[in-house]
């Protein structure tokens, strides 16, 4: 018996040394030059995750935060991926959209996918506009009537929302997603603006309201007031937790934090830091170094008296 016990104990050993081993290979060859991109990322792109805030750090790692351009402003919810890159991904999109042909759209396997994630460039400079738009049209609107205590809000918010763009969130946004690494290197060609990701894509269904073009309370049925939207989503699991590794981890716990700064409003433990974050040959992120950075001068917004 004592035997049988060894030898089961030998096998595990074994093949916990070869899963080991298969990994640690993988890693090394991911970070195999040349390097496929390379991000300078602060904060604002690299975000908490549990062990961030744990005091025995010894295991520290922080999540890579992206998001998707806005749409344009109006009521409606849009999926993140439309429904004609769905069909490019290999997706088979019904022309006929009613119960059974959106049940079968729906009930498709995720599928394997690139994503396209563009740092500071125009896809986040259109949202600073589109925010600024809108705060100097609600700020125009309150003006037209200073008395209105909801305009007034409106208005701060807009402006709240305007700062909060332009000195807190992500400027890492997905831009493109598609099969072929080689055509999405070749369309977005900046290495230091642009990372090629892989993601996991899932079929997606949501339902918009038909807007009501006549004069008068809407006449039609409730099954004739909307329609089906098809889409799909991405998960990008290799981007949850980015493990920092222990040479920078005194850097971080000595990091500059947010809230410690009189330039910025917000009330937060958020530490400042530059971060390269290199992506090797298999798509995977690491990071190169890690530095302190000071508060960014604040933007000039206006405050709603």
């Amino acid at each position: 018996m004592n035997g049988v016990r060894a030898r089961y104990l030998i096998a595990g050993l074994t093949l916990i040394g070869v899963v080991n081993a298969i990994v640690l290979a993988s890693v090394a060859w991911n970070r195999q030059p040349p390097e496929e991109s390379r991000l300078q990322l602060s904060e604002r792109e690299l975000a908490a995750t549990y062990a961030y805030w744990r005091k025995d750090n010894s295991s520290l790692a922080l999540r890579l935060d992206y998001r998707w351009p806005s749409q344009a402003a109006d009521d409606h919810y849009y999926l993140s991926i439309s429904a004609e890159k769905m069909a490019e991904l290999g997706f088979h999109v019904p022309a006929e959209l009613n119960e059974q042909t959106v049940r079968r759209y729906r009930r498709q396997l995720d599928r394997d996918a690139l994503l396209v994630l563009e740092l500071d460039g125009p896809a986040y400079q259109r949202e600073v506009s589109m925010l600024r738009g809108a705060h100097a049209e609600a700020l125009r609107v309150y003006k037209a009537v200073p008395d209105s205590q909801e305009l007034r809000e409106a208005a701060q918010h807009a402006a709240n929302a305007l700062d909060y763009e332009q000195r807190r969130a992500s400027r890492l946004l997905a831009v493109d997603v598609g099969l072929d690494q080689q055509a999405l290197r070749t369309r977005y060609p900046d290495r230091t603006r642009y990372a090629i990701v892989r993601s996991i894509i899932e079929a997606q269904v949501s339902s918009v309201a038909i807007d009501w073009a006549g004069e008068g309370d809407d006449p039609r049925p409730d099954d004739q007031r909307w329609t089906w939207q098809l889409g799909g989503s991405a998960d990008t699991p290799g981007l949850h937790s980015l493990n920092l590794p222990q040479r920078w981890h005194a850097t971080f716990d000595s990091l500059p934090q947010q809230g410690e700064q009189s330039a910025v409003d917000y009330l937060s433990d958020q530490k400042l830091f530059s971060a390269d974050v290199a992506f090797g040959r298999r798509l995977e992120p690491w990071f190169v170094d890690l530095s302190a950075r000071g508060a960014s001068a604040p933007q000039p917004t206006t405050k709603v008296q």
